[in-house]
This record gives structure tokens, sequence and C-alpha cells, in this order.
């Protein structure tokens, strides 16, 4: 909590602050309602300010302060500041009276936080970021370890999402894996709420630009499940399942093979989702297209809503890049490059466009002669077969710097030589 709002909440008697909060509020009652009702609620705090006894002002408060936060309509017509101002005061009051792990706390926070943040509200973008500042202070406020942080990010996490916003939250997501070790809350409640951050991450909303940052969170939630045996094989898979599914979905990934070390995806060994991972990972188009056909992949591409001519589409360019990836240094034919795509030769140039903007290689196409110059290429997997690929081109490199030294050897011998006849040359012309 902020120093200056501490002296004013310790200076200020129930009553002032009661006043600050009905004058606000009352201006989404009807005109004709607003005096009585500002003085009904300033009468009760001023009994409640009477009282000698700390203790027996309590309940009275706790019933006050029911009534401010039960009457808040969500959004007022006031400025920005003052509405932030409000929602700090009444957030401060619950925690002033009530402890953390009281249920009328919950109730009373959880009214507030969804009247500003429904993210299926009509009204939802409008003045979204004052809604998302006051929902942030909010979840500042309350303690590091108490259950309703989780509850209230998740609303915070639905409304950004749902706007398009997400990078409001960039800063935040990095210290998810540190709030889910304060929250005081269940692993089943942990694994959703990763979940719904790597749901929101793969959502069309966020665009390529999260593609690297939803991986992340998918990795971070396959990671998560493995180590928790506490969950059921079920809730386990399925969750599995879903995660592999989103992440094949991601329009720029195509670097997967760190999945396939998440014990909780070796989990999944009968399952069609772990084979397609599979040819994804070191597999070629003529193994998904037979995968494909299976009945089994048919299911399961429904299920997990999984476009075949997306998946087929990336196929062709994972396949096109390890042909380049064997090609590096080196010029590729049209003609090869059509029989790995499948393709005919005049669609090569486009295929070879779009791998390049997918960032899997890099070259340059010649029209003239009918090749693409492989310059870089990503490979998918590096096992065996690729370390002794790149052996033999560093023997090759060795070889080119060890002829090239070779060279300039030669020359530095040959250089005085050379100096002594032009010399002789000289002075015998004078």
């Amino acid at each position: 909590m902020r120093p200056d709002l501490v002296a004013v909440l310790s200076d200020s008697t129930l009553r002032e602050l009661t006043d600050e909060c009905t004058i606000l509020i009352s201006r989404s009652f009807p005109e004709e309602q607003r005096g009585e009702w500002i003085d009904a609620l300033g009468k009760e705090a001023s009994q409640v300010d009477e009282l000698a006894d700390a203790a027996s002002a309590i309940a009275p408060a706790r019933e006050l302060v029911g009534k401010l936060v039960k009457s808040t309509p969500g959004m007022i017509e006031c400025t920005d500041r003052e509405l932030e101002g409000l929602y700090n005061l009444l957030t401060t009051l619950l925690l002033r009276y009530y402890q953390p792990e009281e249920a009328p706390l919950e109730d009373l926070l959880m009214h507030m936080v969804h009247a500003i943040g429904d993210a299926q509200s009509p009204t939802a973008m409008e003045r979204s970021v004052i809604k998302y500042r006051i929902l942030a202070n909010m979840f500042n406020m309350l303690p590091p370890p108490s259950p309703l942080r989780r509850r209230v990010f998740e609303v915070l996490l639905a409304l950004v999402s749902a706007n398009d916003d997400m990078d409001f939250l960039e800063t935040a997501l990095q210290s998810v894996p540190h709030w889910l070790a304060q929250w005081d809350v269940s692993v089943q409640e942990k694994h959703e709420c990763l979940s719904r951050i790597a749901e929101a991450l793969v959502a069309p909303e966020c665009g390529p630009s999260y593609n690297d940052k939803a991986y992340e969170f998918e990795l971070l939630h396959l990671r998560f499940i493995s180590a928790e045996p506490s969950l059921t094989n079920e809730v386990r898979h399925a969750a599995a399942e879903r995660a592999i599914a989103h992440i094949l979905r991601l329009p720029k990934l195509y670097e997967m093979e760190e999945l396939l070390h998440v014990p909780v995806t070796l989990e999944l060994a009968s399952s069609p989702v772990l084979s397609l991972l599979k040819i994804m990972v070191g597999g070629s188009r003529t193994d998904f297209e037979s995968w494909a056909q299976t009945s089994e992949a048919q299911d399961a591409m429904r299920r997990l809503q999984l476009n075949e001519e997306q998946l087929l589409h990336k196929m062709r360019l994972l396949d096109l890049a390890s042909l380049c990836a064997r090609s590096v240094s080196a010029e590729v034919s049209y003609e090869d490059l059509a029989q790995a795509l499948h393709v005919p030769v005049d669609e090569v140039e486009s295929w070879v466009i779009d791998v390049i903007r997918a960032g899997l290689v890099s070259g340059k196409l010649s029209q003239v002669q009918r090749t693409f110059r492989v310059y870089r290429s990503t490979y998918r997997s590096f096992e065996k077969a690729q370390w002794e690929a790149l052996e033999q081109r560093l023997t090759r490199w060795q070889g080119s710097i060890q002829t090239l030294l070779n060279t300039m050897d030669q020359a530095r011998t040959q250089m005085p030589a050379a100096l002594v006849t032009e010399q002789a040359h000289e002075a015998s012309e004078a």
C-alpha cells in the first residue's frame, strides 16, 4: 500500500472515508435518492466512530463497508483518478476490517473485481486502462500468499485477453512462477491458472508476436503437471494433449523437440497426438499424410481443433528446412525443392519465400540458374546425424583455414627474394 494512502486512512475517521465513497457511488443512483442514501450511511459511520471499544466497532463497521461495496455498480461517471481512488479506498477498508482468509472478504472483494473486470460485458473495452490499473492495485494490496490473488489475476488476464491488450501483462507474466510458489492454493488451482495463461497467449488475438511466450508457458505447464503426481492421469494426459495441440497451432513455431523430453508428454504413448508431435519434430510430409489418414488421427484433430491443411503447410516448410540444412553454403535446384515439397516447379519460389519469412532458412534465389543458394538453415532436431554433419563441416572448414595459412606462409618466404631482385634491377638502371 502506498505510504500516502496509509497516512490518510490513519488520520481519517470512518465517517470521512464513508463520505468520500458515497459521494462517488451515489452518482449511479437516481438524483432524488442520493442525498438520503449519503446521509443514512454517514450516520452509520458516525455511530461507529463514537464507539469507545474498538472490538465492538468491528461488526457495525463491517456491515457498513459491505453496504458500500455492494452498492458499487462498477464504472461510475467520474475521472479515472477518482475511480481508482474509490476502489483503492474500498479495498483498503475491506482489508482493515476483515482477515484475508475470511469468506466475507472473498465475497465482497470478488464482487468489486467482477463489477470492474467482466470480460463478457458489452462495455469491456471502455476505459480499459483504468480497469486494468484498478485490478492490478487490488492484486498488489492483497498479502502475497492470499489465494484471492490468483482469482484477481485470472479476472485481469481474461479482461486483458478479451481486449487484445496482453502487452499490459508482459512484465507480470515473468513473475507467475514465483507467485505460484507463494499462493496458498491447491495443485489443481495452480494447474488451472497455468492453463488459462497459456490459452490466453495462444489465442489468435495475441498474434505471432506472442508465439515464444505462449510456448514458454505451455512448456512450463507441461513440466508442472509432470512433477505433480497428485493430479490424476486423466487430468494430466488431457492437459498434455491440449498443450501440445496449442503448440502445434502456433503459426510461427517450428522447433518442438524440447517437448519430447517432458515426462508427461512421453506418457501419451498410445495417443495419436504424441505420434503427430514426433512427426513434426523428425518426420516428413509423407509420414504426416500417412498419419492423417487413420481414423484415430482424424478423431484427434476434430477433438483438439487441429486444422489438417495448416499442419500440412507447416510440414512442407519443415521438409524444405531439412533439405536446406543438408545443403548449407551450397545450391539446391528448383527440381529438388519441388520434389521435397511435392508441388509443381513453378510454385517453388513462393514456398521458398514462405520458409524464409518463417525464419527457418536464409538464402538467395536465382531465377536464371533456377537454384536456391542456402546461407543458413534451422535444424528441427539435433541428434547423432546432425552432430556428424557438423563434424564434417568443421573438418572442411579446418582444412580450408590450413590451406589459407600455408598460402600465406609461402607468400612470406617468397617476398624477400622478390624484393632483392627488384632492388638489383633498380641499381643496374641507375
